[in-house]
């Protein structure tokens, strides 16, 4: 999933597909055990003189009236052209950790460039910029516009729309949460897996971001004061887990913190950089580290601790005062369509039925007994089914990338030329696209701890690589298209490809000789139906986590990500909402043009355009039905 940061999405670019604490930023419904916290042992001084936090950029926020106007004069008299470029830069601008990781540093004057200011009154600035482009957007008469302008103004409209709409609801967020979902663990992923370091200047400019942390920290503690005063306290069950990750990371030894590893690692690795300036920059990392990562986390650990004594036991918005408002506009910011939440919860069980009695068929092809539950099915599947070592993980994946990508061209008339590579680490099942210089290439991370399970092993890397969201995301930012449209992102565009990504390798008969893997395809395919009827049931319905965690077992066959869809509501919902429309727009292009279908044609109208809203989609799929069928007469 792509994210980004607002009141409704996680601060991270990352596409993650399982839902489970064991996948990265996936989520956490199976595993809340917290970690054992330990005290680090005693270091030696490292006697480095570091910057004062004064010294460094500085978070006065401008005069918000002189900064609208002058906003303004930028805007004022442009093309639309020039429009678009514009105001993607004016706010683009507001976000330099994005800029940062994208490899534009020259983007920014070096003045300006540090963590982003993560506060409300950043925030509220930022949405009345974003108010203003709206309004300059709507002064031009769209019918005049080309088509292709008239296409990313019906996109970027509606984009502008739903962020400022999510602003209204800015306190309905947990800003301490656990995993990519919350600040904490997604400020450490932004160093860890997306701060580039490739050379002594971004080793310093690594180091610098890292000296901010602190009043990162204190923007947090902010944030979750404001949402505690506004009757929005994180529920027990999450908070105690993302207090305890919070806690093991204020108690750990300098060198065993994410921060000091990944930094340690990749330096290590570097031929650019002379053993003695290496030394240097190993000191100066301990010591901020020690000074200011470590007091940080203590400093949340002990106001997350104070704050577990009020939270509520009951999980879902729909507790809060407004909080039924919210959800309903959160299920339409990530579905972009306007189903109530009653009907979103039937159809999450209608698709489900359907799912089913594929997986009977299946079942009865293997001689599966007919009264044993999905879950006991789904033993016996992953048991017959055998098992890759962690430590081949990764071949496995790049050589099943390596023969899908051989038969891309046979469905796909354009593939991205950024490449795709494969991570392996502790945690996976997410896909982080590259940055726009190319020095870092998009990547799937994949588990490579312990034993895998064949199963679903493929599914997951159509999903995240290719034909999923590598090819869809890549190829985006490749395509001539304003910068704004290169970088959108709509969560039911995004993780709609991923799944029909899944459900296209069936189509093709990938799984032909495989009813192990398609029996895998399914239960995921499974999984993203049930999140429609739990994200719903806990939000709206009241659900405890209890409730929902026993529906997913029944339906799906494991415990369900509960965790994440409590804290991130109706994200979820976006999976299948989004493959649906996708395949019921390839249903309704094959029947209208019979012979004239092609489906390479099809695939490059539907993501040859970059991310939009799924009724945004439609009618670009039906322009370009309407245009093979005239180009007939």
């Amino acid at each position: 999933m792509k994210m980004t940061h607002s009141a409704l999405l996680s601060p991270l670019l990352v596409s993650c597909i399982l839902g489970l604490t064991a996948c990265g930023g996936s989520g956490g419904g199976s595993n809340n055990t917290p970690p054992v916290v330990t005290p680090p042992p005693t270091l030696p001084p490292v006697v480095v003189e570091l910057p004062a936090l004064d010294e460094v950029v500085n978070y006065q926020l401008a005069d918000t009236a002189q900064l609208l106007t002058d906003v303004a004069a930028q805007l004022d008299g442009l093309s639309i052209d020039n429009f678009f470029d514009m105001a993607y830069q004016i706010t683009a601008k507001r976000n330099p950790e994005d800029i940062v990781a994208s490899g534009q540093l020259a983007a920014l004057p070096l003045e300006t460039v540090g963590l982003t200011n993560i506060s409300d009154a950043y925030n509220t600035q930022t949405a009345a910029i974003k108010s203003l482009i709206l309004g300059k957007l709507q002064l031009f008469d769209k019918t005049s516009l080309s088509a292709a302008n008239q296409l990313t103004y019906e996109v970027y409209e509606a984009d502008l729309l739903y962020q400022l709409e999510a602003e209204q609801f800015r306190d309905y967020s947990y800003p301490a949460t656990y995993g990519f979902f919350g600040w904490p663990g997604g400020t450490e992923s932004y160093f860890t897996n997306l701060l580039p370091l490739t050379n002594q200047s971004d080793a310093e400019q690594y180091l610098d971001f890292l000296n901010q942390i602190g009043r990162r920290f204190d923007q947090i503690i902010e944030l979750i004061d404001t949402r505690k005063a506004a009757g929005v306290i994180e529920p027990a069950v999450t908070l105690d887990f993302s207090r305890t990750a919070v806690a093991n990371m204020a108690a750990s030894a300098v060198t065993n913190t994410a921060y000091y590893q990944s930094f340690n690692e990749r330096v290590s690795a570097l031929d650019n950089i002379t053993d003695a300036d290496k030394q240097a920059l190993d000191d100066k990392l301990k010591q901020i580290v020690e000074q200011r990562v470590i007091p940080a986390y203590q400093k949340l650990s002990e106001r997350m601790a104070i704050l577990l004594t009020e939270a509520p036991t009951n999980i879902g918005f729909g507790q809060f005062e407004g909080g039924q408002a919210y959800y309903d506009f959160a299920l339409r910011f990530f579905t972009t369509g306007n189903k109530t939440a009653d009907e979103v919860h039937q159809q999450g069980i209608d698709e489900l039925a359907r799912i089913h009695s594929q997986m009977r068929t299946r079942f009865d092809q293997l001689g599966y007994p007919q009264n044993e539950t999905i879950a006991q099915s789904y033993a016996r599947v992953d048991a017959d089914a055998g098992t890759i070592p962690g430590a081949e993980a990764v071949a496995f994946y790049e050589n099943l990338i390596s023969e899908t990508y051989t038969k891309l061209p046979e469905i796909f008339a354009t593939l991205p030329q950024q490449e795709v590579a494969v991570i392996g680490g502790p945690t996976g099942g997410f896909y982080i696209s590259g940055s726009d210089d190319g020095t870092r290439p998009g990547a799937f991370f994949a588990q490579i701890t312990g034993t895998l399970t064949y199963t679903t092993m493929p599914t997951l890397a159509y999903h995240e690589a290719v034909p999923g969201h590598h090819l869809q995301i890549a190829l985006a930012n490749e395509l001539d298209l304003p910068q704004l449209r290169r970088k959108a992102n709509f969560t039911v565009f995004t993780e709609g490809w991923g799944l029909y990504a899944e459900r296209l390798a069936s189509d093709l008969g990938w799984y032909e000789n495989d009813v192990y893997g398609d029996l895998g395809r399914l239960q995921f395919e499974a999984m993203r139906a049930a999140r429609l009827t739990v994200d719903t049931g806990i939000h709206n319905r009241g659900w405890t986590y209890t409730q929902a965690d026993a529906f997913h077992l029944e339906n799906v066959g494991f415990p369900g990500a509960i965790a994440r869809y409590s804290v991130w509501p109706g994200q979820a919902t976006a999976y299948m909402t989004g493959m649906l429309k996708i395949i019921e727009l390839r249903e309704k292009a094959q029947q209208q043009l019979g012979e004239l279908y092609d489906v390479r044609e099809f695939h490059s109208t539907v993501i040859g355009s970059g991310s939009m809203p799924m009724n945004v989609l439609e009618q670009v799929v039906d322009r370009y039905i309407a245009g093979k069928l005239a180009a007939r007469k």
